[in-house]
């Protein structure tokens, strides 16, 4: 799974520290049913920006902060400069996504030339 990591550019206080490192993994299909099955499902379904900060933090790690606190509610709190931050890492991530998947279907294209012994 393809992760991208970063700085965030004010940081998020936590237990009296400011927390600025983090790593931002691509979205999976458990991310939106858990969004869907769980305590903020029913703010998620009447507004997409709220699912969009959901799905942000089930696919987000600070460093300092738990997994189980990293939540839509810590994400709501940021200021709006990090989380245009996170965004464009979600960007930079799809982008090495189609990256990654171009240069595989390219190799799968390319005939294997290689000499074998004994042809």
């Amino acid at each position: 799974m393809m992760t991208e990591k970063g700085e965030l550019p004010f940081g998020v206080e936590h237990n009296g520290k400011t927390c600025r490192e983090y790593t931002l993994r691509e979205q999976l299909v458990r991310d939106s049913v858990e969004v869907l099955e769980g305590d903020d499902a029913e703010r998620a379904v009447k507004s997409d920006s709220f699912y969009g900060v959901c799905i942000m933090a089930k696919r987000l790690s600070i460093a300092g902060i738990a997994a189980e606190e990293t939540t839509a509610a810590l994400l709501m709190g940021m200021v709006q400069e990090d989380y245009n931050e996170l965004a464009a890492a979600d960007k930079r991530l799809k982008e090495k996504r189609r990256s990654f998947r171009g240069a595989a279907q390219a190799a799968a294209k390319t005939p294997d030339r290689t000499a074998q012994a004994g042809v």
